[in-house]
């Protein structure tokens, strides 16, 4: 299988515009803490040839670097199923169809080809009007640890911040889990760096942004 360098393997998001992260980190009860991001900063994604992963980090304007794994069988499931059940909510209230939106749990329902259509190409002009030159800018605390965790389960709750703005939550399989606020516009985002690097990674992967990943970073 073909290896590009690393350095030409990394995207990211510049997404401090939005101001749509407003929590604290808050622990909670049980086996592991749950991270709520504060004003979010930057989204990056860099495959690691060595581990065979792609290393996600978010990071926020408090200057704190969350650090995420993903298996190739992680990002199959994300990037397939998780993205067309979510398509109602990757793009703007008025431009969902109501009778193919799961209003409680966006993972229970599907999505019709229409929305899933629409949502694909709404990725496409939001990822048209990115820069992909912007450097990411690491963080200086590592609230998951600077190693990172290894995600096994993303889940995504509807208006889980407020109307239009939704809650997605990574768990790893060490118990940790960090959930971000996001609209349509960066949701889209994030499939976008995670599927922009699964082509250069060369897994084989069928994506959205196949057509597009020929950019080094986002912004």
């Amino acid at each position: 299988m073909r290896r590009l360098p690393q350095a030409a393997t990394r995207n990211a998001v510049v997404a401090g515009s939005l101001q749509v992260f407003t929590s604290t980190d808050e622990s909670v009860k049980g086996r592991g803490c749950q991270f709520l991001m504060s004003g979010l900063g930057q989204i990056d994604a860099g495959y690691n040839s060595a581990q065979d992963r792609i290393l996600l980090r978010i990071t926020n304007t408090a200057g704190e670097e969350y650090r995420l794994w993903l298996t190739r069988r992680f990002c199959l499931s994300m990037l397939g199923d998780f993205k067309v059940k979510v398509s109602s909510y990757r793009l703007p209230a008025e431009g969902v169809d109501e009778s193919s939106a799961d209003s409680s749990v966006a993972v229970a329902g599907s999505a019709g080809a229409a929305t899933v259509m629409q949502a694909d190409i709404l990725q496409e002009l939001v990822a048209s009007q990115q820069d992909f030159r912007q450097a990411f800018r690491p963080g200086e605390q590592f609230p998951l640890g600077e190693q990172g965790e290894l995600v096994k389960r993303v889940d995504l709750t509807p208006n889980g911040k407020s109307a239009g703005t939704h809650a997605l939550s990574f768990q790893s399989v060490q118990g940790q889990a960090l959930t971000i606020a996001v609209t349509p516009e960066l949701l889209n985002s994030i499939f976008e760096v995670i599927e922009r690097v699964t082509q250069q990674a060369d897994w084989g992967l069928v994506t959205t942004a196949a057509r597009t990943a020929k950019s080094a970073t986002l912004q």
